[in-house]
């Protein structure tokens, strides 16, 4: 739950803002987000959506971590996502979302069509602002994978989408403020690879190769 905080948290910093300003500026457009309940509406319409995301992936996530056999090979794998994901943040690799730019775009055409004409359509529109193909959401949909749970995947989606919200409702200030874009990439980037570095050594160790590593009762990896 730490890790999908701070991913929320610093990597809205970087990411969200540069590419959630245009879905924000398409938003206010519509008449009915002049009033701040009907954003209220729309991020919790999102925050929805990753929630029930969070509660699929975890229920497969669950599924997968009950082969015993498959513990070491699947940890070592979501390990090398992250590190490729956390190299994505910081532009030495390309990023995941360039393999879903067909669908951001008829996601872009879809929200321009869509009319919110009340509280309660600014909520349906958060559902669908929740579904743009986003490689952040990507990454902390890993974080439930590994959560073991539907639930736990479900609860750390919902802390996730929590924490972007301070980033989103602040983004026509943080999109000119480019060096601290530059920083909460780099942050997030060291939040994944410290993630990916814990899942790569619970693989090792589920191998033998390396011994476990408790704090107190908690198994580090």
């Amino acid at each position: 739950m730490t890790t999908s905080f701070l991913l929320g948290l610093f990597g809205s910093l970087g990411h969200c803002v540069g590419m959630c300003s245009a879905v924000i500026i398409l938003f206010d457009r519509q008449p009915v987000f002049q009033n701040k309940h009907a954003w209220i509406l729309a991020h919790a319409g999102r925050i929805t959506t990753y929630s029930l995301l969070g509660l699929l992936f975890g229920a497969f996530g669950q599924t997968l971590w009950s082969f015993g056999n498959l513990q070491a090979i699947l940890s070592i794998l979501f390990a090398l996502i992250a590190f490729y994901l956390a190299s994505a943040f910081i532009g030495l690799t390309p990023s995941p979302e360039l393999l879903f730019s067909g669908l951001t775009q008829r996601w872009g055409r879809a929200i321009r069509n869509f009319k919110a004409a009340s509280f309660w359509t600014s909520y349906l529109l958060g559902l669908l602002w929740g579904l743009l193909p986003c490689g952040l959401v990507l990454t902390a949909l890993i974080t439930a994978v590994v959560s073991k749970s539907a639930w736990l995947g479900a609860l750390n989606m919902f802390i996730f989408g929590a924490a972007t919200i301070p980033s989103l409702f602040a983004v026509k200030w943080l999109a000119a403020k480019s060096a601290s874009r530059l920083w909460s990439r780099g942050l997030a980037s060291l939040v994944l690879m410290f993630f990916g570095f814990q899942f790569a050594m619970r693989g090792f160790a589920s191998l033998g190769w390396v011994e476990h590593f408790m704090i107190g009762s908690v198994m580090f990896w």
